[in-house]
């Protein structure tokens, strides 16, 4: 059976969309990770970032690898 170049395209987005997905999770949980082991810290504009990034996961994702 040949494959279509359609085909390829929805797989390779399929595959994107997955690794994307599973490294912004990963991202999330260091980011609570971060703030847990912080918490004894001053309260600073990165500090409150990752606090709204555990409600708002994109950006808490892109914060856990910072």
């Amino acid at each position: 059976m040949k494959k279509s170049a359609d085909d390829v395209i929805v797989l390779g987005t399929v595959i994107g969309s997955f690794i994307m997905s599973v490294a912004l999770a990963v991202g999330w949980v260091m980011n609570i990770m971060t703030i847990w082991h912080t918490m004894d810290a001053p309260l600073t504009a990165k500090l409150i970032l990752r606090c709204i990034g555990v409600f708002v996961f994109p950006v808490g994702g892109i914060l856990g690898y910072l």
